[in-house]
């Protein structure tokens, strides 16, 4: 049955039991291990909190999160704010990308290449996001929500998923980048003009304010997953859908990814806000990949996802 909630019903408690931690909304989620995750948290760069941390499921026990320390954000416009996506750098086991959403009023903007030692993380290099349309007040601009990296012909490609869902950006957009990591340099000069729209499929309640990207996921195929989402405020109601975006292409060196048009979801998630999407674990046999949550005044869950059944 397409688009069938699978948030299951385990019997083993690890797999029904959220993560009990005040810090824990999902902004985005990042494979480390069979059994650990790498998490970002939206907290603004006023607010005080935790923004990484680590997710570790032990088989037979409820998962359990715990905050990474960074010391030195290293750019003057201070700490991370609204984080929202992170991917691992191609060939590098402990070093990761986090993006910030956007620019607001000039600030911001930025990718932190981190390295994790333990449970801490140091910032190796800050690099700049895309600047199409800057947010401000009144302003609504660029928001970026999801992020894979893949190596393709020795070149590494950084995809940024445009959310969409406000008067500047109507649908999802992948804008796309080049991470030289010798240079220690993120050109996103190539493909500027080359921007890969997104529309996410599904019945939505308001069409144009749906998100169509709140996360992205690229399986071992090549397939880049996306979640959209949309929601009625902080209190919900939540509703999300998981559905194929884009794929590598073969042979185009033009354009690395091109647009799947999926005309129906692979999940709908009524009631939860997924804002994560990671691969699966092999502690839950089976699992195709992974979700989190960010359903705001409720905080956040984990779950692993099933294939539907046709």
């Amino acid at each position: 049955m397409k688009k069938l909630l699978m948030l299951f019903a385990f019997t083993m408690s690890m797999y029904l039991q959220a993560v009990s931690a005040s810090e824990v909304g999902f902004s985005g989620m990042e494979q480390i291990d069979s059994g650990s995750y790498l998490i970002v948290h939206d907290k603004k760069v006023y607010e005080n909190g935790v923004r990484v941390g680590l997710l570790n499921l032990v088989k037979g026990k409820a998962p359990s999160y715990s905050p990474l320390t960074v010391d030195d954000w290293k750019h003057s416009d201070g700490q991370a704010s609204d984080l929202e996506s992170v991917c691992r750098i191609p060939g590098k086991n402990d070093e990761f990308l986090l993006a910030e959403a956007g620019y607001w009023g000039g600030q911001y903007g930025r990718i932190f290449h981190i390295k994790l030692n333990g449970r801490t993380a140091s910032v190796r290099n800050v690099y700049k996001i895309p600047k199409i349309v800057g947010s401000a007040d009144g302003v609504d601009g660029d928001n970026f929500e999801g992020m894979v990296c893949f190596k393709k012909e020795n070149t590494i490609f950084v995809v940024l998923g445009e959310r969409g869902g406000g008067l500047t950006y109507r649908n999802g957009y992948l804008r796309i980048g080049v991470l030289n990591y010798s240079g220690a340099s993120l050109s996103w000069k190539e493909f500027l003009d080359k921007p890969v729209e997104i529309i996410a499929p599904g019945k939505w309640t308001n069409p144009k304010s749906k998100r169509s990207i709140s996360d992205l996921y690229m399986d071992s195929s090549g397939v880049i997953w996306a979640a959209a989402t949309e929601d009625a405020g902080d209190e919900g109601p939540f509703k999300s859908v998981i559905y194929k975006a884009a794929i590598l292409t073969e042979t185009d060196s033009t354009k690395p990814v091109r647009a799947l048009n999926t005309k129906e979801a692979d999940w709908t998630i009524d009631g939860f806000k997924v804002e994560a999407l990671s691969g699966p674990s092999n502690l839950v046999p089976g699992s195709y990949m992974s979700i989190g949550t960010e359903d705001e005044s409720y905080m956040g869950v984990w779950r692993p996802l099933f294939r539907p059944t046709e």
